[in-house]
């Protein structure tokens, strides 16, 4: 969680309501008709109330400072709250107060109906809930919220705004999965040194190292701490722990690409797909490698707890490509897979490269799910690609996406 911050300093930020857009739209016919029919009384007094709302608006314009806390993460196409405390730093109570975000992306909106305050007394605070629905992963900077007032005649809208921004990450929309008896086999590998993953096992103390973020209590060696001056947790052999591995493409044709926009429901249910399996068995396995196209990302140092947040922080930043090698990162990734128990390859279309990594997979004795998104007879058919593994799972992107797969 973000620590909690306020902001009180700020320029003025100043706009009209849509009644007031109403009435100066008004004023303008008004004044056009003026020019035809004696209207001048109508005129002045529509002129009247606009110079009186702005003047007195302006002069017990609110002073606001903003406290909360923004959330690390969220995920997409869910609605989350955000709580903020609203405190009144003036002699002056403030009236008719809401909290907006005034420049969101496109893709992340505030929903309607912010709660009105009507009134906020002298050093008086009050804890708003404010809602936003993002529609698409990523990361975004998001500028601090404007406290905002439509005092006396609700015509223009009196705020501060700041510069500061804040990062919020949007997650893709993962779901638990239930996955095939195959997959659920005790297929492990033994040997190495790592963090034990699975419950009933008996390892082996192999030494310690630093305490990292994420590390149970329960494994501080508090010898090596005192002689160290630094936390440190205790290291174990581990030979019963599943090591699995992702292997996530990212290759889009244009054709793949929705009309008039610049996404693909293809990579984006792969994405969705790859963040669910991860996190359907990060409790059953360690999840050592993740390849999402040509960057590929070592997870064994990292502690069993923070792995799933750190792949779904991966694939909330990932980017579709529309074409790239695996050469260069093919044979790193070959090395990993004697001490890979399982992989899962999440692709977009039948591939010569992901064939070869499919072959030297099974050669290692990996057990290897070929999750293929899209409908089986859209495929492209050629010599190529009638060699592929036969137990390939062609799964339709909108199924996914809806959160319809439930069985692997």
């Amino acid at each position: 969680m973000v620590p909690a911050m306020s902001k009180t300093d700020g320029r003025l930020c100043l706009g009209l309501t849509d009644t007031g857009r109403v009435i100066l739209r008004g004023t303008v016919y008004v004044a056009l008709a003026a020019l035809i029919v004696p209207a001048f009384g109508i005129l002045s007094a529509l002129v009247a109330i606009m110079l009186m709302a702005l003047l007195v608006g302006f002069v017990l314009r609110p002073k606001i400072r903003i406290e909360g806390n923004l959330p690390e993460r969220v995920i997409v196409g869910q609605i989350t709250m955000f709580s903020y405390i609203l405190k009144n730093t003036s002699r002056l109570p403030a009236y008719n107060l809401c909290v907006v975000f005034s420049a969101l992306p496109e893709t992340i909106k505030q929903l309607e109906g912010a709660q009105m305050i009507p009134r906020l007394g002298p050093g008086e605070s009050i804890e708003v809930d404010v809602e936003i629905q993002p529609t698409r992963r990523g990361y975004y900077k998001i500028k601090w919220p404007i406290c905002q007032s439509g005092f006396p005649f609700n015509l223009f809208n009196f705020g501060t705004s700041c510069h500061d921004e804040e990062t919020l990450v949007v997650l893709p929309s993962f779901y638990r999965l239930q996955l095939s008896p195959a997959s659920l086999s005790q297929n492990v590998c033994t040997g190495g040194a790592g963090f034990v993953g699975q419950r009933g096992a008996f390892p082996e103390y192999a030494g310690s190292r630093p305490f990292l973020p994420g590390d149970s209590p329960r494994r501080i060696d508090a010898r090596a701490w005192a002689r160290l001056s630094v936390p440190a947790s205790k290291e174990y052999h581990e030979d019963f722990d599943k090591r699995t591995a992702l292997i996530l493409d990212t290759c889009v044709s244009e054709v793949s690409l929705l009309p008039s926009s610049n996404e693909c429901s293809q990579l984006e249910a792969a994405v969705s797909l790859c963040a669910s399996v991860a996190f359907t068995i990060n409790n059953d396995c360690l999840i050592d490698v993740l390849l999402a196209g040509i960057e590929i990302y070592q997870l064994a140092a990292l502690p069993g707890m923070v792995r799933l947040d750190k792949i779904h922080d991966i694939l909330a930043g990932v980017e579709k490509s529309k074409a790239y090698s695996l050469e260069k990162i093919s044979p790193v990734l070959i090395s990993q897979f004697p001490r890979i128990s399982e992989v899962f390859f999440i692709l977009l279309r039948p591939n010569k490269a992901y064939r070869h990594l499919l072959e030297m997979a099974n050669q290692a004795g990996c057990l290897c799910n070929v999750l293929m998104i899209g409908e089986s007879g859209q495929m492209p058919v050629d010599e190529d690609n009638m060699s592929w593994n036969r137990n390939v799972r062609y799964l339709s992107p909108d199924e996914i996406l809806m959160g319809q797969i439930k069985i692997l």
